[in-house]
């Protein structure tokens, strides 16, 4: 793992871990806060959903059997253990980053994903290049992500950050979202609707009788979260997400807001792109999306 640190602010990073950040913190002076929820102290061989926020890179979100077709391709990719027989979140959760450079709070991470090479038996047919930089100041944290088409033909591509937030006991969050895409059991959508009271965060909202597992759309990338009796709130503002994922499941003291790039499944929707999200990546074109972490005392 590794450390940054600017100010009271600190992030444990775990590029091993799906490039990871494994712990996101804030210094008071009655001690310190966790601004997510962080890996559990003594996990021995942590997964991504242990940690404290992952990437979401090449997608986001769930394929319908893990399948879709995609300029005259016929696609196949394995299912993810989480919800088979659907594909989930991508690739770069599941494997190793490298540290391409690092600063006391500064650090960008990097893996290439190669089409065809036999060290990695992921079927996804486009060679591209993805990479997180991570920036600290006094007062907040930066995640800039890229992913880049390095194939020679176009590609679908998507981008999303998971964060996960603790003590929803206390928590409140206030975003507005103005469309839900309803979806079944699976998960996968079924079409887009106007998000009914039950999911409305127009003003802050506590988040401990809260139920949802949706993607929304209409999102202009500002989320707060605030805790009570704890001194520091986050400010979230994303730009190249007009998407998120809210997921509160039954029983848990955490939730997730997410900001992405595209609905999920958008590579099977019948809607247009504009709708889903969805991205044409063409031969070495790039996209982005960058979401900042403003921490700030209440």
């Amino acid at each position: 793992m590794l450390t940054l640190a600017c100010g009271a602010l600190e992030l444990t990073l775990a590029p091993e871990t799906g490039g990871s950040i494994a712990r996101f913190t804030v210094r008071h002076e009655e001690g310190m806060q966790e601004l997510l929820r962080p890996l559990p102290a003594g996990t021995g061989r942590p997964t991504p959903l242990d940690m404290a926020c992952y990437p979401l890179v090449p997608f986001s979100g769930r394929i319908t059997d893990a399948h879709f077709y995609y300029g005259g391709r016929d696609i196949h990719l394995p299912p993810d253990e989480i919800c088979i027989p659907h594909a989930i979140h991508g690739r770069g959760w599941r494997t190793s980053w490298d540290v391409a450079e690092q600063g006391p709070a500064f650090a960008r991470l990097r893996f290439a994903h190669e089409a065809g090479d036999p060290a990695w038996p992921w079927p996804w047919p486009w060679s591209f290049e993805a990479e997180q930089i991570f920036e600290l100041s006094e007062k907040s944290l930066t995640v800039t992500m890229r992913l880049t088409n390095r194939a020679d033909t176009p590609m679908p591509g998507g981008l999303g950050l998971h964060p996960f937030f603790e003590a929803r006991s206390k928590a409140r969050l206030k975003t507005h979202l103005p469309f839900v895409w309803e979806s079944g059991a699976d998960g996968i959508p079924l079409g887009l609707v106007s998000t009914p009271e039950k999911w409305r965060f127009d003003e802050p909202r506590p988040m401990k009788d809260v139920e949802v597992d949706h993607c929304f759309s209409g999102s202009a990338g500002r989320f707060a979260i605030a805790w009570a009796g704890r001194p520091f709130a986050i400010r979230m503002e994303a730009e190249g997400a007009p998407h998120a994922i809210v997921y509160a499941p039954p029983g848990e003291d955490f939730f997730c807001a997410e900001p992405v790039s595209h609905a999920p499944d958008a590579v099977n929707r019948p809607e247009a792109p504009d709708v889903t999200g969805l991205k044409s990546l063409a031969a070495g074109e790039t996209m982005t999306l960058r979401c900042l972490f403003a921490v700030e005392r209440l």
